[in-house]
């Protein structure tokens, strides 16, 4: 089985623990940093733990429901454009992650409340980013 199937298959399961139908709108819902999952947003299965880290401590790096994060697709370039930028930002997302696989089930609204809260300063953090490169200068996050 390749790479996209397994990948699918733990992103199936997750979507049916995660997401029980009386919580999806249709096919709209939220992943788990806080955007619309739809047609331009799809969903995407996140490495907490990098797969490349688990392969070099010759673990099995295949999908698995504990260590993936439910995303849509630009929701997981954001993750990683926060990598680059603000890796305490980066590990406190992963660490959301790990909360919520824990729960296995819909998270709680204090759940949500971190997403969104993370959310809002991932995207301040990026606008900063942007508006600091744009300007010609170079910022360092702390």
């Amino acid at each position: 089985m390749g790479k996209k199937n397994k990948n699918n298959i733990i992103l199936n399961q997750m979507r049916d623990i995660y997401y029980p139908k009386e919580k999806r709108i249709g096919k709209y819902y939220l992943d788990w940093m806080g955007y619309s999952i739809d047609e331009e947003n799809t969903p995407s299965y996140h490495h907490i733990i990098k797969s490349s880290t688990l392969k070099s401590e010759n673990k099995d790096s295949n999908p698995t429901l504990e260590n993936g994060a439910y995303l849509g697709v630009q929701s997981h370039y954001v993750l990683h454009y926060i990598e680059k930028i603000d890796i305490e930002l980066y590990n406190a997302w992963n660490y959301l992650f790990l909360l919520i696989n824990k729960m296995k089930c819909y998270p709680i609204d204090d759940v949500w409340k971190m997403v969104f809260n993370l959310q809002e300063i991932t995207d301040k953090k990026i606008d900063e980013y942007l508006n600091n490169k744009n300007k010609g200068g170079s910022y360092v996050f702390k």
